[in-house]
């Protein structure tokens, strides 16, 4: 582990700056459960269709039952140390940048800046009819209150998590941001991402075709391990704690 930390260190010395690109992994040390890891995965213990959006759309009642066990988790979650490294990095002006697909805001909370948020946010809810934002936490509110689903006080329509649910497109602009940054980066730090999920999954891809180099800090194997520079089966924050950045 010695050699992978120097060679970490050794390759941010010697680059003008890259990014990062975080899946569910890097928050499970915050108390956030992963989606597929067995046992503990979100996957295994809810059904899917409760974040779809035909199955929203159909009884948004299941959806904010459902977030009535597990938003209190994610609000209270605090970034952990690989949030914070992340956002000290960039501070330093090493890192240009953090894609991510978790909806949990802690980039944010941790301090990074440009932070680039593919599969939305779970910190607010838009209204389905006017499109207004509101905080979630408001919403949540309302629904421990008893009004389930919430609805818009302005003009009575649904509320609705600005996440992205399956069968919703990535929101245009962050993506369009994540590929122009992926492209113009000398690193592609992978971290906390199984690389399953299409198109975010396709990143990798596109920073070898630029010439970056691909460093991946996952607990298990990614289609592209073998491309990697570095591979690094650690807990995200356990691994930079280690670094000192």
């Amino acid at each position: 582990m010695e050699g992978q930390v120097r060679l970490f260190l050794e390759l941010i010395e010697e680059t003008r700056g890259g990014v990062v690109f975080t899946g569910a992994g890097i928050s499970t040390e915050s108390g956030i459960p992963d989606y597929r890891s067995p046992g503990t995965g979100m996957w295994e213990t809810m059904d899917q269709s409760v974040v779809s959006l035909s199955g929203f759309m159909k009884n948004p009642e299941n959806y904010y039952s459902y977030a009535m066990e597990s938003y209190p988790v994610r609000a209270s979650a605090e970034p952990n140390e690989g949030h914070l490294a992340l956002a000290r990095l960039e501070k330093k002006g090493w890192l240009r940048g953090v894609i991510t697909q978790n909806v949990d805001g802690l980039h944010t909370k941790a301090g990074s800046e440009n932070v680039l948020e593919l599969h939305g946010s779970i910190r607010r809810v838009i209204c389905l009819q006017c499109r207004e934002y509101f905080p979630m936490e408001e919403a949540m509110g309302r629904v421990r209150g008893g009004e389930n689903p919430p609805l818009c006080q302005r003009c009575g329509g649904i509320l609705k998590p600005d996440a992205v649910f399956f069968g919703e497109p990535l929101p245009e602009k962050p993506w369009e941001k994540s590929v122009d940054l992926v492209s113009s980066s000398e690193v592609l730090i992978v971290a906390g991402s199984s690389l399953l999920v299409a198109p975010a999954s396709g990143l990798p891809r596109l920073a070898l075709s630029k010439g970056a180099t691909l460093v991946i800090i996952n607990l298990t194997e990614t289609q592209f391990d073998d491309e990697a520079y570095i591979v690094i089966r650690r807990e995200i924050g356990e691994f930079f704690r280690e670094t000192g950045v």
